[in-house]
């Protein structure tokens, strides 16, 4: 029986996604938002240009989702130490990258070797349709992670995932933990149910709920694509505390790198983004949420927890955690940190993750 390699059997060198319709690629001067798979390779290269440590990039194919090739873009980081652990897997959250953890790769290659990857429907990933039921595209995004992993010959491997890639980190804890060292969520999103008096607790203005009722009705970065040749001007605009994170690693004068990748990682078919809205109840929501479902899983598995104490998500103290029958669960309050702690206070985030990661089972 022929052994299967990951360079010869899912590893695609000549693909690049994410794939353009007929329009855009033989009219590319008449289309609406400014952006294609080569403007978006070029973004993410521009801000991965800031990692020190070397990386080989590569798409590595997963199957079909509803009938659509998938193909997963992959960094790999290749770890310092002689005496490696387990690889570190990095996943981003909704409407980002695998390059907005540059502020991290190279501390975090001190110990393993990193891999960091676009999930399925966002960056340079494939943008397959995902299923319209929340509960099969939570499942098909976890069998296309799981066959990264196979694929890839990896053996056991530390799982971290920020936001909604925490969310997805959790679901994966549920049904793969044999192939986990630890599983780490960074400010995940979708953890806890939505409180049935949150208007009153949060006193929450009537403008404001009047944009979430019909936001909750479109994908979340719907706008973005809308407004065409404006777009990259309105993400500089309306997000520049994102760009001023990097400050630390970027000059000032170059910071736009930040904001150009962000825009061509959503300028594309939002698949990833309509499988999140299907899962979102509301946006800072899910419809499955993961707290009551985390009591089912292996306990055997070292779970770290760390939130942003300015986020907008709502932290979990580690009581509760127990209170809710999940065992074996570290919690961390990062201070003055808010949604994105990976880069507010990204030596702190480095710190408890390079702890975590070298504490044994």
């Amino acid at each position: 029986m022929k052994t299967q390699t990951p360079e010869t059997d899912f590893i695609r060198p000549d693909v690049l996604e994410p794939k353009q319709n007929w329009f855009n690629s033989w009219f590319p001067y008449l289309r609406w938002v400014p952006s294609s798979p080569t403007q978006l390779k070029e973004a993410e290269e521009n801000l991965v240009n800031y990692i020190q440590t070397p990386s080989e990039g590569f798409y590595v194919y997963v199957g079909t989702v509803n009938g659509h090739d998938c193909n997963i873009w992959t960094r790999k980081f290749k770890g310092k130490s002689n005496n490696k652990k387990e690889p570190l897997v990095m996943m981003h959250g909704m409407g980002a990258g695998l390059a907005m953890f540059a502020m991290n790769i190279d501390n975090l290659c001190e110990d393993t070797d990193v891999y960091a990857i676009d999930l399925p429907g966002f960056g340079r990933s494939a943008r397959p349709d995902f299923s319209s039921d929340p509960v099969e595209a939570e499942k098909q995004y976890i069998t296309c992670i799981e066959a990264w992993r196979q694929n890839l010959n990896l053996g056991k491997i530390n799982l971290l995932g920020h936001s909604f890639g925490g969310y997805l980190t959790a679901s994966y804890a549920l049904t793969h933990p044999e192939n986990l060292e630890k599983a780490i969520l960074a400010d995940p999103w979708g953890m806890k149910e939505r409180p049935t008096d949150i208007v009153q607790r949060y006193n929450i203005p009537i403008w404001v709920r009047a944009v979430f009722s019909v936001v909750k009705h479109f994908n979340p970065l719907a706008g973005f694509r809308i407004s065409g040749p404006a777009g990259p001007g309105l993400v500089k605009r309306i997000r520049p505390d994102l760009m001023n994170k990097y400050k630390g690693l970027i000059e000032e004068e170059k910071l736009h790198v930040v904001s150009e990748y962000l825009f061509h990682c959503n300028a594309h078919k939002p698949s990833g983004e309509s499988a999140f809205h299907s899962m979102m109840k509301e946006m800072a929501w899910a419809r499955s949420p993961m707290l009551p479902r985390l009591k089912d899983r292996d306990h055997k598995v070292p779970l770290t927890v760390m939130f942003g104490a300015n986020s907008w998500i709502t932290s979990i103290p580690q009581e509760e955690f127990q209170e809710s029958s999940v065992e074996n669960v570290e919690v961390h309050l990062i201070s003055n940190a808010g949604h994105h702690i990976y880069a507010d206070q990204h030596e702190q985030f480095n710190q408890i993750l390079r702890n975590t990661l070298m504490k044994r089972k």
